[in-house]
């Protein structure tokens, strides 16, 4: 009965793990959209730059907390092996308000009640001190402190600020980089899917052509060498639809890397060609640069107020240092000696008088560093124009050559019918079949390419508006 029962519940865990492994393994379905919104939530590269930012964020904070008040305990544990001379003179002056009590109360007496003496008040019993309880002390500090100024901590607090600008924009120049590779790949993903196709098409006219012909053969109605020369022609295809299948799984790997998501999961494109070709908009060639808003120079600003900053905060190390701070022990031992008093308040001015010169070079240092920024600033003002004018140029003559090609691949494609057709009834031989053939491929080829083209221009060129 056991055994039966243990066999169920097996075979129930099998059914629920099939059933989970089916779901997870389920089939994918993106657009282009989806593929880049899918990715902005998986990417390792946008998580990464969000964490940047969470870590900028505490950075503001730890660096604030520094001008905050810090308190801080001590507990301090001694026990001395042996104790001095001079600590064990001490222990007699334990006894020495009980002598000056009797000394006063005598004169008191002598001088028939003199009102000069007899003040003193009788001090306490007391046990004596040993020489044991001056060996071992444990006290317990509690120190309250509060910077009042300090020019590092100024200029480090307004550094923390423009790092956490920084992160911002890289979390929106690293997003913008990913939504530009999801696109290439998309692109590339769906270019060699529909070369695939056409390959395929081809392939199998040419086999049944093969086929065909082998039969004819068989008759005597043709030679053994338009047989071979169609063999040959059906190896060539094999050989290149064997080459695009590999190209297909290597872009459709790279588009699931890009996405940040499992290479094992599978995946169905739903654009094809002609959509995708319809979303790269022409209204981007009317638009106008803005560099100020370009994220690589706002990157660069950013740089430069921190390199600004990092001047301010060189210089700032010629300032003092003002700090207060307050005090309390608590001595456990009470028959211990303690030059320490129980609450102390303090203020701290730490003043740099002479380094050398160091400070100073520090100074220059720093103030080339800035210069330098400011030249690569003006740099990238002129190479972001010059990149602007070089995609948007690229990108019209994508244009361009995509129509072109569009048009000559349709026409080559009605070559090549034409040609299977006349190949059948015996009007044109499988050379001229091969040279029609030959010319759709590369006119196919071409067609590809310049799509590829114009979607890579494209979206260099949005990115670079953004």
């Amino acid at each position: 009965m056991k055994k039966a029962f243990n066999s169920i519940v097996l075979l129930i865990l099998l059914f629920v793990c099939d059933q989970n492994y089916a779901q997870n393994k389920q089939q994918l379905k993106f657009s282009l959209k989806e593929a880049q919104n899918y990715a902005l939530q998986n990417s390792p590269l946008v998580k990464n730059s969000k964490i940047d930012l969470q870590q900028a964020k505490q950075k503001i904070w730890e660096t604030t907390s520094v001008g905050l008040p810090q308190v801080n305990g001590k507990l301090a544990g001694s026990y001395q092996l042996t104790v001095p001379e001079n600590i064990k003179a001490f222990t007699g002056l334990s006894s020495l308000g009980s002598w000056m009590y009797e000394a006063d109360q005598a004169l008191y007496g002598l001088t028939g009640n003199d009102p000069k003496f007899g003040h003193i008040q009788q001090p306490a019993a007391s046990e004596p001190t040993k020489e044991e309880d001056l060996k071992w002390g444990l006290t317990f500090d509690v120190t309250v402190s509060q910077l009042l100024f300090s020019g590092a901590y100024i200029v480090g607090l307004q550094t923390s600020k423009t790092f956490k600008k920084l992160s911002e924009i890289s979390i929106t120049k690293s997003e913008n980089d990913l939504l530009e590779a999801v696109s290439n790949a998309y692109f590339l993903c769906v270019i060699a899917n529909e070369n695939k196709m056409v390959i395929d098409s081809i392939y199998n006219n040419t086999s049944k052509i093969l086929e065909e012909i082998k039969e004819i053969n068989k008759e005597g109605l043709i030679e053994d060498t338009d047989v071979d020369q169609m063999q040959v022609t059906l190896i060539n295809i094999q050989n290149t639809k064997e080459m695009i299948d590999r190209q297909c799984e290597v872009a459709l790997n790279l588009l699931k890397y890009q996405m940040g998501m499992d290479i094992q999961n599978k995946i169905e494109l739903t654009d094809n060609i002609p959509t995708l070709v319809s979303s790269l908009n022409a209204d981007v060639l009317q638009k106008k640069l803005k560099v100020d808003e370009q994220t690589d120079y706002q990157m660069l600003l950013v740089q430069e107020q921190m390199a600004s900053l990092n001047v301010k905060l060189q210089k700032s190390t010629f300032l003092p240092d003002i700090a207060a701070y307050y005090n309390h022990q608590i001595n456990f031992n009470k028959k211990s000696f303690s030059f320490t008093p129980p609450d102390l308040v303090g203020l701290s001015v730490s003043v740099p008088i002479f380094g050398s010169g160091q400070k100073i070079s520090k100074v220059k240092q720093a103030n080339l560093n800035l210069l330098k920024l400011q030249n690569s600033k003006e740099q990238l003002s002129s190479g972001l124009q010059t990149q602007f004018s070089d995609y948007r140029s690229s990108f019209m003559t994508s244009m361009n050559k995509y129509q072109t090609n569009k048009l000559s691949r349709d026409l080559a494609y009605k070559i090549y019918t034409k040609s299977l057709i006349k190949y059948k009834e015996g009007i044109i031989s499988s050379m001229e079949l091969s040279q029609a053939q030959n010319q759709y491929l590369q006119s196919q080829s071409n067609y590809f390419n310049s799509v590829l083209d114009m979607s890579t221009a494209y979206y260099k060129l949005e990115k670079l508006l953004k």
